[in-house]
C-alpha cells in the first residue's frame, strides 16, 4: 500500500483503528476521520508508533453533519493528489432520538446520508486516483426489519414520541444499513468503466466494540452478558484490509462482504425500485446530482 492514500470514517477506535492501523504497516498514506477528538488523535499517535509510518492525519469530523462532511472533502481535495481507498465505516446505535443539524435521524445521518454526500464529494479525486475503491461499513442488520418508510424517515413513528427507545435504535439502525447496501448496488452500476469499485461489508455478528456504549435498560443487560461470546473485532476487521488491499478484489464491485467472502444480502437490498428511491431521496437530502 505505499504511495496509496487511504481515508476512514470511524477510525478512532474498534474496527476502524484496527484497519488503520493494518493499512499504516503496510505502508499507506492515512486520512483518520472521526468525531471524537481526543480518542482520534490518541488512536493516530498509537499507530504511528505501533507501525512505524508517521504519514497519518487525523481530521475532527461529525459525519452526521453535511457542513463538517464538506470542510472534510475541500481539506482532502486542496491538500491530497490522490485517494484510492475511502472506508464509509463510522456508525452508531443511539436508542437517544436525535435530529441531526440537516434535519435528519442520527443513524440514517451518520451511516447513510454523510457517507453518501462525502463519497459524491471525493468521487473525483477518486475517479482520477483509479484504480480505487470505495467500501461501505454496512451489516447484516440490513435484513432484520420491514425496509425503509420514506413516509417515516426521521423514525418519528418509530419512537412514538418517547426520547428513548432501544427498539427506535435498532429499526433506525437496520434502514441506515439498508440504505447503505441500495446504494452500494445502485452506486456499482453508476461506477462501471470508471475504475473506481464500491463494496458493502458485513463485519459479523455481536461484534466487542463501543458501537453498543449508549444502549439502556435491559439492552443494556444483555450486552453485558454477552460481553465474553461476542466477536474478535481483530477478525471481523479483516475483510475490510482484504477489500482495501487485495489484488483478488481488483475490478470487483457491487457485491457483499462478510469474513473476506461474497456473501448474500437481502432481497429487498436487490429491489431495483428500492434503490431508485435510496437515490432520489439521499439526493434530495444531501442537495448533490
Amino acid at each position: 500500500m505505499r504511495d496509496k492514500t487511504c481515508l476512514i470514517t470511524g477510525s478512532a477506535s474498534g474496527m476502524g483503528k484496527i484497519a488503520a492501523r493494518e493499512l499504516a504497516r503496510q505502508g499507506a498514506r492515512l486520512i483518520l476521520v472521526d468525531r471524537e477528538i481526543e480518542q482520534g488523535e490518541a488512536a493516530r499517535d498509537e499507530i504511528a508508533k505501533l507501525s512505524g509510518n508517521d504519514n497519518l492525519e487525523f481530521i475532527g469530523c461529525d459525519v452526521s453533519s453535511f457542513a463538517d462532511i464538506r470542510k472534510l472533502a475541500d481539506h482532502v481535495n486542496q491538500r491530497y493528489d490522490n485517494l484510492h481507498v475511502l472506508i464509509n465505516n463510522a456508525g452508531l446505535t443511539d436508542p437517544e432520538y436525535r435530529i441531526s443539524a440537516d434535519g435528519h435521524e442520527q443513524h440514517m445521518a451518520t451511516m447513510h446520508l454523510g457517507h453518501y454526500l462525502l463519497t459524491h464529494l471525493l468521487l473525483d479525486k477518486l475517479k482520477a486516483s483509479a484504480p480505487a475503491r470505495i467500501i461501505q461499513i454496512s451489516s447484516d442488520a440490513h435484513k432484520a426489519g420491514k425496509g425503509l418508510d420514506f413516509d417515516d424517515m426521521r423514525c418519528e413513528k418509530v419512537w412514538k414520541g418517547h426520547r428513548y427507545s432501544n427498539n427506535g435504535a435498532f429499526v433506525a439502525y437496520h434502514r441506515a444499513k439498508l440504505a447503505m447496501v441500495c446504494f452500494t448496488y445502485d452506486f456499482a452500476r453508476q461506477l462501471e468503466g470508471s475504475g473506481v469499485t464500491i463494496n458493502a461489508v458485513s463485519p459479523g455478528y455481536f461484534i466487542k466494540t463501543n458501537v453498543y456504549r449508549h444502549v439502556r435498560g435491559v439492552f443494556k443487560l444483555g450486552v453485558w452478558l454477552m460481553g465474553p461470546f461476542m466477536s474478535d473485532p481483530e477478525r471481523c476487521a479483516k475483510t475490510y484490509i482484504f477489500l482495501a488491499t487485495s489484488p483478488e478484489v481488483e475490478g470487483v464491485s457491487g457485491k457483499y462482504w462478510e469474513h473476506c467472502k461474497e456473501k448474500a444480502s437481502s432481497p429487498l437490498s436487490h429491489d431495483a425500485d428500492l434503490q431508485r428511491k435510496v437515490r432520489e431521496y439521499s439526493i434530495a437530502a444531501t442537495g448533490t446530482g
